[in-house]
């Protein structure tokens, strides 16, 4: 899967921002610490107007989840 990285401190400054009344962004890290916003081209109409446009200009990469929790014996 790809997404956009973010330094911690974009990450910081963007993690439960709103961007309507209704949706709110929320970032991921991978498996090596990295933070990621995920959104697709059909979501950039509601990032207009907003100061966080900027984040569709972010570099791209693979993300690489994490693995889950051990499962409980």
């Amino acid at each position: 899967m790809i997404g956009y990285t973010l330094t911690p401190e974009q990450y910081q400054a963007v993690q439960g921002q709103y961007i309507n009344p209704y949706q709110f962004i929320n970032c991921v890290a991978d498996i090596n610490g990295v933070w990621f916003f995920f959104a697709s081209e059909q979501d950039k109409p509601e990032f207009e107007g907003t100061p966080y446009m900027w984040l569709f200009d972010l570099p791209q990469a693979e993300y690489i989840p994490p693995p889950p929790p051990p499962f409980p014996i």
